[in-house]
């Protein structure tokens, strides 16, 4: 993870209307949450036991996917 992957993806959040949060604490340091600006809710990553994060890479991969 490069700082400008993470500057990256946060544009690509902005762009579709969502934006790129970092979890800092515990098992999830290191991962993002992705939120829908204009309902303030977090979106679900699908992936079991970490409903909420993402890493990086699968950011990207999720936010390259939203409309």
């Amino acid at each position: 993870m490069s700082n400008s992957q993470e500057k990256r993806a946060n544009r690509m959040a902005l762009a579709k209307g969502f934006r790129l949060e970092k979890i800092g604490k515990g098992a999830h340091h290191g991962r993002f949450s992705i939120v829908k600006i204009s309902e303030g809710a977090r979106v679900s990553s699908g992936i079991p036991g970490d409903e909420f994060s993402f890493s990086l890479d699968e950011a990207e991969t999720w936010l390259a996917k939203a409309k």
